[in-house]
């Protein structure tokens, strides 16, 4: 196992074959994002190459103790540097999407009114004939997102301000998260943007609808994708912590 001359040890190979599959993640993810990969072609690369990425890590693992037997320094060294690379697939999505958010329901629409939800309407102009119908789906979709304990916590929010100062306000916590702001009605409490999902770039659309009630206003957003038919929670993280931003603004003014 050992090379003439240079005396390089054959398990280089194996962060070497960790790079490349790494390489081929990467290459996918652009792809996806420049619109030349359909996501679902994606999501088979990313499985078999963080398969196969795994597979190696533990083969890796016992190249690294064969190196402890034999006090081999090159083999424990190429080993563990595998090992290492081979987890990145799967630490990743972990870090990114959340553990709990792989038990998300397979859906992609999520409102904080699932009774009366938002309705888009600029935005519908930029939606495309291949992606998810703008309409909400009823009760096919409310009672996965009602019975789901990851939404508990995507209500209306409440807020001391008027209508137009409330969507002002809206329009800048959008601006600050990055989306971009399609249309805003300060007057008639409406504000549509459009936001991408940050590692495959997926379009996810917005919709902010802001009502007086009482001395005050009720905040209702709804985030929906157009692509995919599950979103792995990222509709409602993006709610989650939209409103949560508007609710430390407002009580800082």
């Amino acid at each position: 196992m050992i090379r003439s001359g240079r005396k390089r040890h054959s398990s280089r190979w194996l962060y070497r074959i960790q790079w490349l599959l790494l390489a081929v993640i990467a290459l996918a993810v652009a792809a996806v994002r420049l619109g030349l990969l359909h996501y679902l072609t994606a999501f088979e690369v990313f499985k078999y190459a963080g398969l196969a990425a795994v597979a190696v890590a533990l083969g890796s693992i016992l190249v690294f103790i064969w190196g402890l037997v034999t006090r081999h320094p090159e083999a424990r060294r190429a080993a563990l540097w595998a090992t290492i690379l081979g987890a990145i697939p799967v630490a990743i999505p972990l870090l990114l999407v959340g553990e709990h958010n792989f038990r998300a329901p397979a859906i992609h629409d999520i409102s904080t009114d699932m009774k009366e939800p938002p309705a888009f309407e600029a935005i519908l102009s930029l939606r495309g004939p291949g992606d998810n119908s703008a309409e909400y789906a009823g009760e096919a979709v409310a009672s996965q997102q009602r019975n789901s304990p990851l939404y508990e916590d995507i209500q209306p929010l409440q807020l001391n301000l008027s209508v137009p100062e409330a969507t002002e306000l809206a329009a800048e916590v959008a601006q600050k998260l990055g989306w971009r702001v399609v249309a805003k009605s300060p007057n008639k409490g409406r504000l549509e943007a459009v936001a991408r999902t940050p590692v495959l770039g997926f379009t996810e659309d917005v919709v902010v609808r802001v009502q007086k009630e009482g001395q005050g206003v009720k905040v209702d957003v709804r985030s929906a994708s157009r692509a995919r038919a599950a979103d792995l929670g990222s509709n409602g993280q993006r709610i989650r912590v939209f409103l949560k931003k508007m609710k430390k603004r407002a009580e800082r003014q």
